[in-house]
């Protein structure tokens, strides 16, 4: 069932102009309190913008060429000087194997923020061995970067349900509001399945979303002001209780489960899923900019074609979510939110 109060903002492909930003800023607009502001900014850098790379699902155990798609978004990331970087899951299982795809992420030297994806513990592997092969300090966990409270949140809790686990049990809800009334910091949610309003992924989104909602009430203004999301490969944006969820797409492919030719032979023999896959030529990202002194979130993206044919011409029809061809594409739209 989808949220009442959610609200839909179509992806650009480029910065939006005066007047859409104008059009999108009232439906994302964020108010800070100004004291709130101001000492988040006393805790921001020199000229008060904090860079955030943020990349999502690029599927090292699926694909090919994970080593060299990583390798691209840290070079980007280390020459626009980023603050931290990002991952929202679905990255690689615990394995040695992928030791060196993840010794390259370990050469970025800024902060590191990991979120587990379900694909994570595929193999049978233990979402605390995840943890730990990642360095991460927990399954959730919080920390300040800046003058930004970052909250990385676990959407993998068992519920007894078949199939992926995609719940965020009460304990970790009980943590996250005590862990937002404990910050007077602006805050950024980081998980890896969204919790729009589409309620697609995550059965427990609802009730996360109060929480959230809750918090912004308690303290009279939009503490909570970014949402951000892997998992559905898909690129938009979407405003539920007055809070913007961004979706992150794929660094790598749209899975359609359908197994045809796209890379050569040798490729799909040696990686085999990667034949149910649309894949991208190039590896997707979004740089995130939150300028403390100008009130605004920057979000840069990337825009690539397919490799082989595309989900429509394999026959795949179209609905209003999961493959829209508007949602479903090989970009992540850049975007200017108001704060």
């Amino acid at each position: 069932m989808r949220n009442e109060n959610a609200s839909f903002i179509k992806p650009t492909n480029a910065l939006v102009d005066r007047r859409r930003f104008l059009q999108a800023s009232g439906a994302c607009g964020l108010t800070l309190l100004a004291p709130e502001l101001a000492r988040s900014r006393a805790q921001g850098p020199r000229d008060e913008k904090i860079r955030l790379g943020v990349i999502a699902d690029v599927h090292q155990d699926i694909m090919h060429d994970g080593v060299e798609r990583i390798t691209a978004f840290l070079s980007d990331m280390q020459s626009q000087q980023a603050h931290g970087i990002v991952n929202l899951g679905d990255f690689c299982v615990p394995h040695s194997r992928n030791d060196p795809f993840m010794a390259k992420w370990n050469e970025f030297t800024g902060s590191k923020f990991h979120v587990l994806g379900n694909h994570d513990t595929d193999g049978g592997f233990r979402r605390e061995q995840t943890v730990e092969y990642y360095q991460s300090p927990g399954r959730y966990f919080s920390q300040d970067l800046h003058g930004l409270h970052l909250i990385a949140l676990d959407g993998n809790d068992p519920d007894g349900k078949p199939g992926y686990p995609c719940n965020v049990n009460d304990e970790q809800l009980k943590w996250l509001e005590a862990d937002l009334q404990a910050t007077h910091l602006p805050t950024v949610i980081m998980i890896h399945q969204p919790i729009d309003g589409f309620d697609k992924h995550v059965r427990s989104s609802a009730k996360v979303r109060e929480v959230l909602a809750n918090e912004n009430r308690r303290v009279g203004f939009r503490k909570i002001i970014l949402v951000l999301s892997g998992h559905a490969h898909l690129d938009y944006i979407k405003e539920t209780d007055s809070i913007p969820h961004v979706q992150i797409n794929s660094a790598s492919y749209a899975w359609v489960g359908k197994k045809h030719a796209n890379y050569s032979a040798e490729i799909q023999a040696k990686y085999p899923s990667i034949a149910s896959t649309c894949p991208y030529a190039e590896p997707l990202w979004a740089s995130l900019t939150f300028d403390l002194k100008a009130g605004t979130i920057q979000i840069q993206g990337r825009e690539t074609t397919w490799v082989g044919p595309t989900p429509w011409e394999l026959g795949f029809a179209e609905d209003d979510y999961q493959r829209s061809r508007e949602l479903s594409r090989p970009a992540i739209a850049s975007h200017r939110i108001d704060i």
